[in-house]
């Protein structure tokens, strides 16, 4: 893995450890999709925060059959590295559906576009600090009408996870700055 994915990978380690403890587990996952689904004032049973939080726990099973070595229930930063790549390798399957959830869970008028507050809202939520949220929203948005499609965040989404090439630095910013 080159410099340039393990500073993506270390920074998306310490936004999936919500608790702080220095270990990701399925507590961590369920906190971040609870942040999240408030951040819009949205109870747990509403479908669009439900799909989110399902697919925070899909997410957490992938990376815990691949990551967790010692069977432990927790994956420390060691485990998360040797695994994030096989984990990244089946994007579609695996991430991919995470960030679709995510998506359309932040449209909240289901026109198939986000607004930079919606963005802004989510990735705050998930430990973004919201200024840099909002320079996220404005280096991928990329349309005159000052909005996101899904096309544009899964191709950042999966530049940020499988691309070492400096030049997308708006994809490797996905998280705010590394």
């Amino acid at each position: 893995m080159g410099a340039l994915l393990d500073q993506k990978y270390e920074r998306l380690f310490s936004l999936l450890d919500v608790n702080g403890d220095g270990v990701i587990a399925e507590d961590d996952f369920v906190l971040m999709a609870d942040r999240v689904r408030a951040s819009f004032g949205e109870e747990r049973t509403a479908a669009k925060g439900q799909r989110y939080a399902d697919e925070m726990l899909n997410y957490w099973h992938a990376l815990r059959a691949t990551a967790d070595t010692d069977g432990d229930g927790r994956i420390d930063k060691s485990e998360f590295r040797q695994a994030v790549r096989h984990v990244s390798d089946n994007f579609d399957t695996l991430i991919g559906p995470l960030y679709e959830a995510g998506f359309h869970f932040a449209d909240r008028d289901g026109d198939g576009l986000v607004s930079r507050d919606e963005f802004a809202a989510v990735v705050a939520a998930i430990g973004v600090p919201e200024g840099d949220a909002g320079a996220t929203f404005e280096r991928l948005a990329g349309g005159a009408d000052g909005t996101l499609t899904l096309a544009r965040l899964m191709t950042a989404a999966t530049q940020y996870y499988c691309d070492e090439d400096p030049a997308n630095s708006a994809s490797h910013q996905l998280f705010g700055p590394l």
